[in-house]
């Protein structure tokens, strides 16, 4: 899966966290990574034993300890602006998104980045 992200340099502690995983999710992250770093303006690095990224504080970040899908965590989901009916409730503020495949994010590529646009619009 290509994208224009792929242009972009993986920051050093992200590509150490791929290098060092032994998550079987890791492709699918991976993938994800790549959608939501095509925005030039999202940065990533490790928090939370995982990938991140930000923009004016945490977007999303991924759970390090799902091993049957790659869930990507919106820890301030609920306030995210539109109608995003791929996000689900996590908690009262949170929403995730899960990818269980390659396929399933490039399925779901469209709706992941219409949920990071919107976050930048509000933020």
């Amino acid at each position: 899966m290509e994208s224009s992200s792929s242009f972009r340099p993986m920051d050093p502690a992200v590509a150490q966290w791929f290098a060092d995983t032994k998550n079987p999710m890791a492709p699918v992250m991976r993938a994800v990574r790549d959608i939501v770093m095509e925005h030039p303006d999202v940065t990533e690095t490790v928090k939370y034993r995982a990938p991140a990224f930000e923009y004016d504080g945490i977007i999303c970040y991924f759970n390090w300890s799902a091993k049957k899908q790659a869930s990507l965590i919106f820890p301030s989901g609920r306030s995210i602006p539109g109608d995003h009916p791929e996000l689900v409730d996590g908690s009262n503020v949170q929403r995730m998104m899960y990818f269980a495949d390659l396929d399933e994010v490039a399925a779901k590529a469209d709706a992941l980045r219409d949920v990071i646009g919107a976050y930048l619009v509000d933020h």
